[in-house]
C-alpha cells in the first residue's frame, strides 16, 4: 500500500493580539493581511473562520470577518479571529489572527487580562480533552495560542506598572514578543533610547521571561569552592548586550544564528499604512510604494526596514521562528498547564487543600 500523500496537509499557526487601547493592534492586523494579499499567498477561496469562546466556555465570540474589516479602521469592542490559508516555504499553513480589545480603564486591567488568560488555557483544556479520548479524531484542529504580540505604547519612556504585569502573567502562559506600535510618532533618537530601555526592563530589571530570552536557571548541585568561584565568572551577564557578545557570529550554527537576530532587534517597531477615510482601504501612493503614510512633506513606505521593522517580524513569525514558537508552546507552555491541572486534579481527589 502506498503512503497517504501530505500534499494537502495543512499546519496551524494562531497569533494573538493584545495592549493598550490606541497602541495600532487592529491596524497590525489589516497591514498584515494586506501584504498577504500583495504576495499573492491567500487562496482565491472563502476565508476559513473558526468559532472560539473568550472569556468562558459558554460565550461565543465568533465576529464576521466583512463586518469587522471593512470601512475605516476602529476600536475592537469585542475579540475575533481571522484565518488565511497561505504558502510558507512549500508548506501550507492555516494562520489564524485573534484581535483582543485594547486595556483601557486601570481598575479593568487586572479583568481583561484574566479573560485573555482564561482564553489561552481553554485551548490547553481542548488539547487536554482531546488528548484524554481512547480515540482520538486525527482531524482535530490545533487552537492553542503560539505566540502573543504585545503592543506598547510608544508615548512612554519604559515599561510602565501595567505593562509589568500585563507582559509577566502572559509569559507564564504564551510565548509573548513585545512591539512597540504607532513607530511613526517617534524620531530615529527616541526610538533609539526607547528600543534598549524596554530590553533592559524585560531581561536585566524585572527578569520578564518572554520569548527568546536567556534561561539563567542555575544547577543547585553543591559544589566545593573552586566550582562556585568558576560559576561566579561564568554567572548570567548583566545586560542583554553582554549576552549577546559572548557569540561569534559567523562560527554559529544556523538556528543558533536566528535566535541572535531576533534578540538583536526586539522589540520591534511598528508603523500601520494609512487608510482612505470612507473605504478603509490604503490610500494610493506614488513611487511605487504599496503601504504608506503621507505626511505633506514626503510619505514613508511602512514596509521599508528603514522605517520599521514590520518586515523582519513577518518573517520572524512565518518563517524563521514560527516552528520554535510552535514547538515552545507544546514542550514548555503546554506541558507546564497539563502538569498543574493533573496535579490539582489529583490533590482535590485526595483531599489535600488546593491553592
Amino acid at each position: 500500500m502506498t503512503p497517504r500523500s501530505r500534499k494537502n496537509a495543512v499546519s496551524n499557526f494562531n497569533v494573538m493580539v493584545v495592549g493598550f487601547s490606541g497602541v495600532g493592534k487592529t491596524s497590525f492586523v489589516r497591514t498584515l493581511l494586506e501584504t498577504l494579499l500583495l504576495e499573492e499567498q491567500v487562496e482565491d477561496t472563502p476565508s476559513k473562520k473558526r468559532r472560539d469562546s473568550f472569556m468562558s466556555e459558554n460565550s461565543s465570540v465568533y465576529v464576521h470577518e466583512e463586518q469587522q474589516l471593512q470601512g475605516p479602521i476602529e476600536k475592537t469592542l469585542t475579540p475575533y479571529t481571522i484565518s488565511r490559508e497561505i504558502e510558507v516555504d512549500r508548506e501550507r499553513i492555516v494562520l489564524t489572527i485573534i484581535d483582543t480589545p485594547g486595556f483601557q480603564q486601570e481598575y479593568l486591567v487586572d479583568k481583561q487580562l484574566h479573560d485573555i488568560t482564561k482564553y489561552i488555557e481553554h485551548q490547553f483544556d481542548l488539547t487536554l480533552a482531546e488528548e484524554s479520548k481512547v480515540k482520538r479524531n486525527p482531524k482535530a484542529v490545533d487552537t492553542q495560542v503560539h505566540c502573543c504580540l504585545y503592543f506598547i505604547d510608544p508615548k512612554k519612556s519604559a515599561l510602565d506598572e501595567f505593562d509589568i504585569r500585563i507582559l509577566k502573567r502572559l509569559s507564564n502562559r504564551v510565548n509573548v514578543i513585545p512591539i512597540i506600535g504607532k513607530a511613526d510618532h517617534l524620531t530615529l533618537a527616541q526610538r533609539n533610547r526607547l528600543k534598549p530601555s524596554i530590553i533592559k526592563d524585560i531581561y536585566t530589571n524585572y527578569k520578564i521571561p518572554i520569548y527568546g530570552m536567556p534561561d539563567e536557571d542555575l544547577d543547585e548541585e553543591d559544589d566545593d569552592e573552586e566550582e562556585e568561584e568558576e560559576k561566579e565568572k561564568t554567572k548570567a551577564p548583566q545586560s542583554l548586550d553582554d549576552f549577546l557578545s559572548q557569540f561569534d557570529y559567523e562560527k554559529e550554527d544556523n538556528d543558533t544564528q536566528s535566535v541572535l537576530d531576533y534578540l538583536r532587534i526586539i522589540p520591534f517597531t511598528f508603523i500601520s499604512y494609512e487608510d482612505e477615510p470612507e473605504t478603509g482601504k490604503p490610500i494610493q501612493l506614488d513611487n511605487d510604494i504599496k503601504l504608506g503614510r503621507d505626511f505633506g512633506w514626503g510619505s514613508i513606505d511602512c514596509l521599508g526596514e528603514k522605517y520599521s521593522d514590520f518586515v523582519k517580524l513577518k518573517h520572524v513569525l512565518l518563517s524563521t521562528h514560527r516552528r520554535y514558537l510552535k514547538l515552545d508552546t507544546v514542550e514548555r507552555y503546554y506541558e507546564q498547564y497539563r502538569t498543574e491541572r493533573l496535579m490539582y486534579k489529583r490533590a482535590t481527589k485526595i483531599g489535600l487543600p488546593t491553592q
